[in-house]
């Protein structure tokens, strides 16, 4: 019997998920979020080998913006990983469900995930050692014991409810730092 309490990977990544789950889901929703429509779009697992889980997440902004949320639970990661983007949709959106025959799979190039945004990560102001030392993140901290692994999963789950409750403070600060990207239902750019 070792002194430090042990979780094994598959432990871990199942409890990260069961958070996403049951908070992050849910707050996600009532903030008018939806399970991206896109016929590429993840809901949940993708690869039975490495274990993990992908969910994507889209909701309309006075019909000009289309305000994307990926999410990535991975293998042997403790983190979860949520980014945000913002396209300016042109010509402009009435409804989520009018995507459901696009592949969505031009909003995921590399000239448009740069303006991606990793929250918790990418969207502090200020010296980044002040983050480094003192920000919360989305992941499970270091535990010793049984006690602290509970505690540090408990920080977690509140840590991300909170946030996906106020995901707006996010989308706010996104478009404080970028400026959406203009493109078609498609995701190619437009003028």
């Amino acid at each position: 019997m070792g002194l430090i309490y042990r979780v094994s990977d598959k432990e871990i990544l199942k409890v990260r998920h069961d958070i996403f789950k049951e908070v992050g889901i849910p707050s996600l929703l009532k903030n008018r979020f939806e399970l991206s429509p896109f016929k590429t779009a993840w809901h949940g697992e993708y690869d039975r080998s490495t274990r993990g889980y992908i969910y994507n997440f889209c909701r309309l902004s006075s019909e000009k913006y289309l305000e994307q949320i990926s999410v990535y639970i991975l293998g042997k990661s403790k983190w979860i990983q949520i980014y945000l983007n913002v396209y300016e949709l042109s010509p402009s959106l009435s409804s989520l469900s009018l995507l459901k025959d696009s592949e969505g799979l031009e909003f995921e190039t590399v000239s448009k995930i740069s303006t991606r945004m990793r929250l918790r990560i990418g969207d502090y102001k200020g010296p980044p050692l002040l983050y480094i030392l003192f920000l919360q993140e989305h992941k499970l901290g270091k535990f010793y014991t049984r006690k602290g692994y509970l505690n540090e999963i408990l920080k977690l789950r509140k840590l991300i409810q909170k946030d996906m409750e106020n995901i707006d403070g996010f989308v706010k600060r996104w478009h404080e730092k970028f400026i959406p990207s203009k493109t078609d239902w498609e995701g190619n750019f437009r003028n």
